[in-house]
């Protein structure tokens, strides 16, 4: 067992001090996590992972009393998606770990050298919005520039409906004021949002961006070459991860690449695995692992001080790409066709 899950579940689990779900949790399950846990694959045991869980508890319930004793923690809820929005909480270390530090070692041979960064996505309670800002801060210095961006209530609104294409509008209409001012060279932006930009900005203006961070949504390899072609003069970078678990990043291969994106995992705290599409039950699948090169479901499980969260079976579909024993990267990543709700990324 990785030393990492093991502090974890002697946190989480710790008879006086653990994560009060988890304590519970256990008991309901019957199952004694400090003996039962003892590697990855263990994790099956507690099934899988009821995020309606995040909307019924508070937040303090998922963390270990030495986490809540910290000074700081940065709170957020995820976009809604696929339903309703859910809360989690990141001690001040995991933010980092999971939002900054990925990006920041994917970056370290490009100079951010003057100018600014803007965000076209989600501020208040996303957590995206606090990684924006707090990667401009480390790359230049200052805040970035941001617009008001709701997916929320972009998702109130009839698809395909005029009230959207107003809302869109309006995103753009802010990103436009400021491109044209301000001297901006660094854009973190979702695909569908920079794609409609792109075509309103001048040469000049497109010129001047330098590098682009990509997500919020699955990114598919036509966008990546789409967006490449509108800014000649700018280095991407895709991110794929989400608000409960984190980013992994592109494994770069360009932007005019004809390949779809691949994201291999860096860190032992955040494990991936894709799993079969097909099988008996979803507590059998999460034991299994998809063939070498073929599509299943994406299983996350995060490993942190500030939030357990095993056997998340997410909304995603990807190639399975092998790293290690634990750990697998994923190619290509779409969501799944899913009975029960309706995946709805709209801008964000």
């Amino acid at each position: 067992m990785s030393a990492r899950l093991r502090a974890v579940i002697a946190a989480h689990f710790d008879p006086r001090d653990g994560s009060p779900y988890w304590l519970a949790r256990a008991r309901e399950l019957g199952i004694d996590a400090l003996d039962c846990v003892r590697e990855v694959d263990d994790l099956a045991l507690f099934g899988p992972f009821d995020l309606t869980a995040l909307s019924r508890h508070p937040i303090e319930h998922f963390m270990p009393r030495h986490v809540l004793a910290q000074p700081w923690l940065v709170l957020a809820e995820t976009g809604g998606t696929s339903g309703e929005p859910r809360p989690i909480a990141w001690s001040a270390d995991d933010f980092e770990a999971a939002f900054i530090a990925p990006f920041l070692r994917r970056v370290a041979d490009f100079a951010f050298d003057g100018g600014h960064w803007l965000w076209l996505g989600p501020g208040g309670p996303h957590v995206i919005g606090k990684a924006a800002q707090r990667i401009a801060q480390l790359t230049t210095g200052g805040d970035a520039f941001s617009v008001d961006f709701d997916p929320r209530w972009f998702r109130q609104l009839a698809p395909a409906s005029l009230a959207r294409a107003r809302y869109l509008e309006h995103v753009l209409a802010q990103a436009l004021r400021v491109l044209m001012l301000q001297d901006v060279r660094y854009l973190f932006a979702t695909p569908v949002v920079l794609t409609a930009l792109a075509t309103r900005l001048t040469a000049t203006v497109r010129m001047r961006v330098r590098f682009i961070y990509l997500g919020g949504m699955p990114l598919a390899a036509e966008s990546m070459r789409a967006i490449g072609t509108a800014f000649p003069a700018a280095r991407c970078l895709a991110g794929y991860g989400n608000t409960l678990f984190g980013v992994t990043h592109e494994a770069l291969a360009g932007p005019a690449s004809a390949a779809p994106p691949r994201y291999l995992p860096d860190s032992d705290r955040l494990i991936v695995r894709v799993v079969p599409l097909d099988g008996a039950s979803a507590v059998a699948r999460l034991s299994a692992r998809a063939e070498p090169g073929a599509r299943g479901q994406v299983v996350m499980h995060r490993l942190d001080p500030s939030a357990f969260l095993p056997c998340v079976m997410e909304r995603d579909a990807a190639v399975r790409v092998p790293l290690t024993s634990d750990q697998d990267g994923i190619e290509d990543p779409r969501p799944i066709d899913h009975p029960d709700f309706k995946i709805d990324n709209g801008i964000y």
